[in-house]
């Protein structure tokens, strides 16, 4: 007998509906899976086995074949267990033909006929909605993720025994049409006015967050690099609706949601340690995983000690940080992910840390060794910053000092202004922040009156800038300009202008 059930699978971090057919004829007890499977598909028959006959029921002591459509892309993954039990066992027991066609069966089956949880459900969820499958049985643990995806009727279940019993009409089972709504959590317990002193470093961080400007701070240890960086997640604006299901979609198909939650309710923070590998940066490795560089994709990737990693994996982040994706090529696939990352960077002025700034007599770094510290990052590594920012220690007196900072609260309120006459102003465009600017569009979005003609050509022979770092100084006046709601004044490009300051201190 042969019938045809749907489940599916990850590949990379998009969802896959598989057709599973399964055959069963008379013959020597055989039981083979076909279908390029992977290592843990073909162990399958192992679980199954134990699963059916744990549960109950009887397994056929027959020739079982069992075919993962299309053929020529490979399976991985435990997501089949469920439907290959309820295809063998369908040979046995009157199931209800309709759930059978337009559902999808997922989950991974211990030797008992438990169902235990599957990594990358949202993805999935979305890919079957958008090929037409309008229901899908899948393990309770997974409830929570798939509750946030709309149009699709959802049974969260225990263990075999419960599929089959209802499909065979034995026992009724809720259909789970109660969507969470997604949440907006916004309780950080850092906060800006942890802050004290650093009101240069405080306003870059304000312009980056408004702007998606990526940003390098510079200075000794124990200056507060780190302390202001991390505090950066709670100046930007909450992630739309949109945004939510992107980032969850990733983190869904790398195993990182907690069940309790099942959604990504907060921008990413990934801070990387600087003994990190180029795989764990960019991603790859046999399955063309994604790396630290897509799971912060609408949120902040940080770099502390910026140039204590090694050359090579500082420079594959060259094309990403550009051009807002990745493709990752290997001997079984390739991908493309999107990274729209806003990067952090902090750094030492040298190798002991004492170059510059009031601690500087403690230096004792040579002139070679400095220049040899500071040249780990080459130039076109350098020009995908926008703002450049010297953060030095604070004196006695701003330690004691009792003066109120500005909350986190507050600026937020005026970066999420800018935010919305950036939307405004690119709506339709495919344009999401000042960053994202093209540089065909530059001229259209930045606008110059003659003034400000004049004093950008006399910077620009001054400094020799590359193209690169001209339009990052017209696209960063243009976020200083839209957190006062105005059009570019000289003012504006002025204040640009200082936040590379520290880029001309350090490497001319």
């Amino acid at each position: 007998m042969f019938c045809k059930i749907k489940s599916a699978c990850l590949i990379g971090i998009d969802g896959f509906v598989v057709d599973v057919e399964v055959d069963i004829t008379k013959g020597l007890p055989v039981f083979n899976i076909i279908g390029l499977p992977d290592a843990s598909i073909k162990e399958a028959k192992e679980r199954i086995k134990s699963a059916i006959l744990n549960s109950g029921y009887v397994f056929l002591n027959s020739r079982i074949v069992i075919n993962l459509s299309p053929a020529d892309i490979r399976k991985e993954g435990p997501y089949f267990d469920l439907s290959m039990a309820v295809g063998i066992l369908s040979n046995l027991y009157e199931l209800n033909n309709e759930y059978m066609s337009q559902t999808l069966f997922l989950g991974e089956l211990s030797l008992d006929g438990k169902l235990k949880k599957v990594r990358g459900i949202l993805p999935i969820i979305i890919n079957a909605k958008s090929n037409n499958i309008k229901r899908v049985f899948l393990p309770s643990k997974n409830l929570k993720e798939a509750s946030y995806i709309d149009g699709l009727d959802i049974y969260p279940v225990d263990d075999l025994k419960q599929v089959i019993d209802f499909l065979a009409g034995n026992i009724k089972l809720d259909i789970y049409t109660n969507k969470e709504k997604l949440i907006k959590n916004k309780d950080y317990r850092l906060d800006f006015s942890d802050i004290k002193g650093n009101y240069f470093v405080k306003r870059a961080m304000e312009i980056a967050a408004a702007g998606n400007h990526n940003m390098l701070m510079i200075g000794p240890p124990g200056s507060g690099k780190t302390m202001i960086a991390k505090r950066i997640n709670t100046i930007l604006p909450d992630m739309t609706e949109e945004e939510v299901i992107e980032v969850s979609r990733i983190y869904s198909a790398a195993g990182l949601i907690d069940e309790n939650i099942g959604i990504i309710t907060q921008r990413p923070f990934r801070s990387i340690h600087h003994t990190a590998t180029k795989t764990a940066l960019i991603g790859g490795g046999r399955d063309a995983k994604p790396g630290e560089v897509v799971l912060s994709h609408r949120g902040v990737l940080f770099l502390d000690e910026m140039l204590e990693f090694d050359r090579r994996t500082l420079e594959s982040l060259r094309q990403p940080i550009e051009d807002k994706y990745i493709n990752i090529s290997r001997v079984k696939m390739s991908q493309t992910y999107d990274c729209d990352t806003l990067v952090i960077s902090a750094m030492n002025p040298c190798h002991c840390g004492f170059f510059q700034g009031p601690n500087e007599g403690r230096c004792k770094c040579t002139a070679s060794e400095i220049n040899r510290y500071l040249n780990r990052a080459s130039g076109p590594l350098l020009d995908r910053f926008d703002l450049f920012v010297e953060v030095n220690p604070l004196n006695f007196e701003e330690f004691q000092s009792n003066k109120k900072e500005e909350t986190s609260k507050d600026v937020k309120k005026r970066v999420e202004k800018a935010r919305k006459v950036q939307s405004e102003r690119y709506n339709g465009y495919g344009i999401n922040t000042n960053n994202d600017i093209n540089t065909k569009k530059i001229e259209e979005y930045c606008y110059l009156d003659k003034e400000c003609k004049d004093f950008i050509k006399t910077v620009f022979s001054k400094y020799k800038f590359s193209s690169r770092s001209y339009y990052k100084l017209l696209k960063t006046a243009r976020t200083i300009a839209d957190l006062e709601e105005d059009d570019i004044k000289v003012s504006h490009i002025a204040e640009a202008l200082s936040f590379r300051k520290a880029y001309y201190n350090y490497w001319g």
